[in-house]
Formats: C-alpha cells, structure tokens, sequence
C-alpha cells in the first residue's frame, strides 16, 4: 500500500497529493539558515521550538546555523485531539527559563491563526533582548479571510505559504499521525462509508 492510500484508524480519509516535495523542502531550509545566520551575525542564538510539530523542521534547520546555538523545547497544545477545525487559545506548557536578554528564534512548524505564536512571543519578551519568529508554512491568505479567529502575527522567516489546506507530514500531524512523512501532503476528508 502507498502513502496515498494509507487511511489507519481514526486517522481521516488518508493523505492526498504532494504540496511541497521534500527537494523543496530541503532547499528551503538552506535558504533559511543563511536568512537566519545573516540576521544574527555571529551572535549566540537561543531557539524556542514548538513541539511536537517542529521536531523533523528544527533537526533540518539547525544544521544550516552554524556557531552557538541553545536549543529551549516548549510544549504548547492548541489542537484539540484529531481535530482539523481551528486551534483553541493555546496552553503553554512548562517553559525553561531563558538567559536575560538573549536573542530569541521561535521556532514553529505552521503559522495558522497566530495565536501560539503570538502567547510565545509575549511570555519570550520578559526576558529576551529580541525575539524574532521562523515558520515552516504560513496560511497568509487565512488569516486575513478569519479575522475573528486570528491575531496580528507575521513570521519574520517563513518557509512556504500555503493555502487553506490541512496538511501533514516533515513533523505536521492528523492525531499524532503523519509526522514521519518527508513530504509535506494535503489530509484527506473522510469518506463516509
């Protein structure tokens, strides 16, 4: 059975076409690491990455930063279970404490409504000197078409704008599932038997 015809338990309908293949994903993410390298010039790093989401990004990404990196793991639940409606106010998980007044990358996997971004970067701003944020994939056009859920939040690197789509895969899921994926793939609606 191919990747296009997985559907598992509970899993939706299984995952549909390629959106963005993983060549382009990889030379994306050199692009990003020179564009992050640049903007940081020789200065120690601190990268908040979200998780579970930006696991397989983040792994790719830092190998493209050289110099002094500091990897600070946050946990931040919004999706509820299997869920592919919108994300509810995000919930931070325990947060390390970070140096004062360092220099903060927050690292996610996909820029929806803002709102996880956006509760990140207010609780980084107590104690860091900038924070500045770098997405995988960012829905743009959704954002602006839901004002009612989203809030004013650009990413300042950004991988590929992507529609409206539910996508998996390179770290994204559908209820955990998906993640191992190197393409990032449109989900499947279920089919009703």
């Amino acid at each position: 059975m191919s990747c296009m015809d997985c559907s598992g338990d509970g899993s939706g309908g299984g995952v549909g076409e390629v959106l963005v293949s993983r060549e382009a994903i990889a030379r994306r993410v050199t692009e990003l690491g020179r564009e992050i390298t640049a903007a940081y010039a020789g200065r120690e790093l601190t990268i908040v990455a979200v998780l579970t989401g930006s696991l397989v990004f983040l792994a790719d990404l830092i190998r493209n930063i050289p110099g002094r990196v500091r990897i600070c793991p946050v946990f931040v639940s919004s999706y509820p279970g299997a869920s592919t409606a919108p994300a509810g106010r995000p919930r931070l998980g325990p947060m390390p404490e970070l140096p004062a007044g360092c220099d903060v990358l927050i690292v996610d996997d996909i820029l929806d409504t803002g709102q996880t971004l956006a509760v990140l970067i207010d609780h980084c701003r107590r104690q860091a000197g900038s924070v500045r944020t770098c997405v995988l994939l960012s829905k743009t056009r959704h954002r602006k078409q839901n004002r009612k859920i989203s809030v004013a939040v650009e990413a300042d690197f950004v991988g590929f704008d992507i529609g409206e789509e539910f996508v998996v895969g390179y770290g994204l899921d559908y209820d955990n599932l998906y993640r191992n994926l190197p393409d990032i793939r449109v989900l499947l609606p279920r089919r009703n038997a």
